[in-house]
């Protein structure tokens, strides 16, 4: 990808789960491993961002830690509050971002089982030979530029369209509410009506499943490629659809 345009690298911690988050998207998350107490702690006291980012399924293990996949978006911590020994918060994604560097963490991974020590006590098992390192990873990362481009009315309602097909096709599969298309419809309008970029995003926090198209949209720079990729997988949704429903027809 051609990098001219993207801002100075900046070094953010990094947040690795399963499946990443987009920009205007929101999660509640839970954090009890003392890596990312520590981690929210600095976030919170420095009133910063970390990276939220997901896992890459593909790539070795870095001391034990689940590396990061190459894109991830900027997140701030809001609504921090403790529940017993867990931290709860909300995490709401901003700019995307892409790692040029990662920095490991002070300690390897280590299973703790049920009970896992105070960061002060982790922190004092490296603090003389590694005074600047954390528990969690870190990486040199450069913000990604704003998308360009706007996708035209016709083609977002012919995915929006498209989408509740689909929302139906699951309905009926799984026999659970029994709406009709023009319900479904008119459930997706009311908050996607007209295209927007948040709108968009929002799209692809809710279909987007396979960890290479959610990269591809996060590494997307036009937005009309980022709706190529929501086309390209509510289409492969619908196909599965019908396969599975044309396998249960036949064994009835």
């Amino acid at each position: 990808m051609d990098t001219k345009d993207m801002e100075p690298a900046r070094t953010v911690p990094l947040f690795v789960l399963p499946m990443g988050l987009f920009p205007h998207t929101v999660e509640p998350l839970r954090v009890f491993e003392p890596r990312y107490k520590q981690m929210l702690d600095d976030c919170v006291l420095s009133d910063s961002p970390f990276g939220y980012v997901a896992a890459d399924p593909e790539a070795t293990t870095l001391d034990g830690w689940s590396p990061p996949s190459e894109y991830g978006v900027f997140s701030l911590a809001e609504d921090v509050n403790e529940q017993g020994t867990n931290l709860v918060f909300s995490a709401h994604g901003g700019a995307r971002f892409r790692i040029h560097r990662v920095i490991p963490a002070a300690l390897p991974a280590e299973n703790f089982g049920d009970i896992f020590p105070t960061v002060d006590d982790l922190v004092d098992s490296y603090s003389d030979t590694n005074p600047e390192g954390k528990l969690y990873l870190r990486a040199e990362v450069e913000q990604m530029p704003p998308l360009v481009g706007v996708v035209e009315d016709t083609r977002w309602e012919n995915f929006v369209q498209s989408w509740a097909e689909y929302l139906v096709m699951m309905d009926a599969l799984l026999r659970a509410s029994g709406l009709g298309l023009e319900e479904v419809i008119e459930i997706l309008r009311d908050e996607f009506a007209n295209y927007s970029e948040s709108g968009m995003w929002t799209a692809c926090q809710s279909i987007l499943a396979e960890h290479d198209e959610r990269q591809s949209a996060l590494s997307a720079l036009n937005a009309n490629d980022v709706m190529s990729i929501l086309e390209q997988s509510i289409n492969n949704k619908k196909i599965q659809m019908d396969f599975i429903q044309s396998m249960l027809d036949s064994e009835e």
